[in-house]
């Protein structure tokens, strides 16, 4: 008890604004919503022993849901310097091999996403055969998927509403929707304090509710609850960051998915490729109508 006591004091000591301030003069994190790093110093400074303890518990926790994600794109974590000027070398056309190539090597970048690009001929493809076709989708903690629009088939005048926490990510995003010529959002955003309310067809939840456990307990079921989508597509990773495969994490990503949405009256669909487990989830009637 008094250890406790000791220790909330130092953490009253430890001025948030500071520790914010450290983390974002990093060249790792430097592009990182503000506003994120300020919700996880404060969850942090009441654990910690002073203000470089501080500082190094609030990088680790954006390690696990954020820098370990980006390797090999920059020391930042976001695209390079160069990457936006190349869209402008390269059709609009979103059938156009040249412009297919480029969104293929810039996808391979975000390791999210690198282990999409194999079978980008058939991922969309097979979740829409079970959703339909949407007409407007909400992507949550995006990372550079909306990069995979050539490959998603939408209909003229879809919309694409894109959320992430990464300042340089989501320049690149906006960038290339612009380009292709889609009505669209990018905007840096905690989605996890802040969701956003627009109704949607589908929304994307791709190897999100993982990263937002590691943020906070209950977190993943809070954001999916939140979603005005009518269908929400769910992902977990099957290999680890390294590429190693791992039979229980299946069994433990559904176990987790059945937990999250225990007591509600929505259907799941199950797709699996070589690295992702898909939880195509219908939700109530309720969101069906905000959806359309």
């Amino acid at each position: 008890m008094a250890r406790a006591r000791a220790r909330a004091r130092i953490g009253d000591a430890i001025p948030v604004e500071e520790v914010v301030g450290r983390v974002v003069a990093s060249r790792r994190y430097g592009s990182v919503d503000a506003a994120l790093i300020r919700r996880l110093a404060l969850n942090e400074i009441p654990k910690a022993r002073n203000l470089a303890d501080a500082e190094k518990r609030t990088k680790r926790r954006l390690h696990q849901i954020f820098g370990a994600y980006c390797a090999g794109t920059t020391s930042a974590g976001g695209p390079r310097g160069d990457d936006v000027a190349r869209f402008q070398t390269v059709s609009a056309d979103l059938a156009d091999p040249g412009l297919r190539a480029l969104c293929r090597d810039l996808l391979g970048r975000h390791a999210s996403s690198r282990e999409r690009v194999d079978v980008l001929d058939r991922f969309y493809t097979r979740i829409f055969a079970v959703s339909g076709l949407p007409s407007t989708v909400v992507d949550l903690g995006c990372g550079l998927n909306p990069l995979a629009l050539p490959w998603m088939g939408l209909p003229a005048g879809a919309r694409y509403l894109a959320y992430d926490i990464d300042k340089e990510q989501m320049a690149l995003v906006d960038t290339f929707l612009t380009h292709v010529g889609v009505e669209h959002v990018a905007e840096v955003r905690d989605v996890l304090a802040n969701p956003p309310a627009e109704p949607a067809d589908a929304a994307f939840l791709l190897k999100t509710l993982p990263c937002l456990e590691h943020q906070e307990a209950g977190a993943g079921a809070r954001l999916l609850r939140a979603v005005e989508a009518r269908h929400v597509v769910v992902s977990y990773p099957t290999r680890s960051l390294g590429g190693r495969g791992n039979k229980g994490m299946a069994r433990t990503y559904r176990d987790q998915l059945q937990a999250i949405i225990a007591g509600e009256s929505w259907t799941v669909q199950e797709i699996e490729f070589e690295n992702e487990l898909i939880f195509l989830i219908e939700k109530g009637s309720h969101d069906a109508e905000l959806a359309g």
